[in-house]
């Protein structure tokens, strides 16, 4: 062994591991993590919110992997068959599985934490809103915690079999959340993602940061018993160990609820008639909502069937308040990370001024083909009316639809004006278009 990997091996760092045991899980966390953030680093509508749940989302496979790299580390280093660990002896010095777990434990949260770094200088930036400490704290916690419970998996099991128990336990463990909601309180992460506008409920995240720490302190409690020589019963063990099986039933005798909504300030701007809002944080977005839309609606050319008002998302008071929006003369926008308005805008703008395909009675199905049913044919109108009034966002030209291609403008505008009423209860035939004749 060379000097220079001696007092590598010998560093603090390190010690009392092998450096590659725990560099090579952390480079796969690093590199996990910038895959699963960097597509992200470009897109629009970042926000604070939407960052602190990605702490916890994110960590859901690299904290599969720091897990069966704890489970190596004591299959490895604590495993029965070591010459020093007699039946009669402790498996270990009392200290070393503490310094193990740290080692394994802070390079694979500080590889995380890395990796998280651009999209949170991005964020940092550019972004809304503040973060959520406790949503934070939790889902750093439970990172730890499942790293934790991948070693006791290696103490308990014998020797490589550890690796892909602790694998498939933390594995199973991080996706439950998808399967029922109650695991959210017990989860890195909520089964959706949320962003401006909305928030964890106040008990949630309380809840998931206690029961975590919870189980670290069981875990950890646990695995000291495991390489004890003699064992003995512990109140205080026992005590902590019931409380995790009491925590984890909790939420499933009494969901949690797994958000609110947050409503912020709005900035708006009126265009025809027209009154659009977005949420202060999404001011930037106000500009090409407004220059997206204006144009679909004054190719429609019926004033009063456009919308009052068209709000953003992240305004709501509660979800019933956006589902009651046709009702109240509103459309509500979705303005979340990511979101695309050159797509989005247009199409819902549209979506709100065509009729509902399904009054066509062809089962949302639309065809030309000369075998098609009447009912498929009227539906290929209403379709391609939505892609016709789409692209007029982008100044007209290609509508994307058969039907419209040679449409003028003001000739649509006048034929949706005469046939309004057939229009909206799809009565119109491919045949009747005015430009078609």
């Amino acid at each position: 062994m060379s000097p220079s990997t001696a007092r590598l091996r010998a560093s603090p760092l390190f010690w009392p591991l092998p450096p590659a045991l725990v560099l090579a899980p952390a480079g796969l966390i690093l590199a996990m993590t910038f895959a699963g953030t960097w597509d992200r680093l470009d897109w629009r509508a970042l926000d604070w919110v939407y960052l602190s749940a990605q702490v916890g989302a994110q960590a859901r496979l690299p904290v599969v992997v720091a897990a069966g790299a704890a489970a190596l580390v004591a299959g490895r280093f604590t495993r029965r068959s070591l010459v020093f660990a007699q039946p009669w002896q402790p498996r270990a010095e009392r200290d070393v599985p503490l310094r193990h777990a740290v080692v394994v434990v802070a390079w694979c949260l500080g590889a995380y934490l890395v990796g998280l770094l651009p999209l949170t200088v991005v964020t940092a930036t550019r972004g809304a809103g503040s973060p959520d400490a406790v949503a934070v704290a939790g889902a750093l916690t439970g990172f730890a915690a499942l790293t934790l419970l991948g070693y006791l998996c290696g103490v308990a099991a014998r020797g490589l079999l550890a690796v892909p128990v602790a694998v498939g336990t933390v594995f199973l463990l991080t996706s439950l959340v998808f399967v029922s909601d109650p695991w959210t309180a017990l989860s890195l992460q909520p089964p959706f993602e949320p962003f401006l506008g909305m928030r964890e409920a106040a008990a949630l995240g309380p809840y998931r940061l206690g029961f975590f720490l919870l189980l670290t302190v069981a875990v950890a409690w646990t695995t000291a018993w495991l390489l004890r020589a003699p064992r003995r019963f512990s109140a205080v063990h026992g005590a902590a160990v019931a409380a995790v099986a009491v925590t984890v039933v909790l939420p499933h005798l009494h969901p949690f609820p797994l958000v609110v909504r947050a409503p912020g300030a709005a900035v708006c701007d009126e265009h025809g008639g027209v009154r659009y809002c977005v949420h202060e944080g999404h001011a930037e977005e106000l500009t090409a909502i407004t220059g997206l839309a204006a144009p679909v609606f004054d190719a429609y050319g019926v004033a009063d069937a456009l919308p009052r008002e068209v709000r953003d998302q992240s305004l709501a008071r509660g979800d019933e308040q956006a589902f009651d929006g046709p009702g109240q003369d509103v459309l509500w926008l979705p303005v979340y990370p990511g979101w695309d308005p050159y797509e989005e805008v247009p199409e819902t703008m549209a979506d709100w001024l065509i009729p509902d395909v399904g009054r066509c009675g062809s089962g949302s199905v639309a065809s030309l083909d000369r075998g098609a049913r009447p009912q498929e044919r009227r539906a290929a109108v209403v379709y391609g009316l939505r892609a016709w009034l789409a692209s007029q966002a982008f100044g007209g030209g290609a509508s994307g639809h058969a039907l419209f291609a040679d449409a003028d403008p003001d000739q649509v505008s006048a034929w949706i004006r005469q046939d309004r009423e057939r229009l909206a209860s799809c009565e119109v035939d491919p045949e009747e278009l005015p430009w078609r004749t």
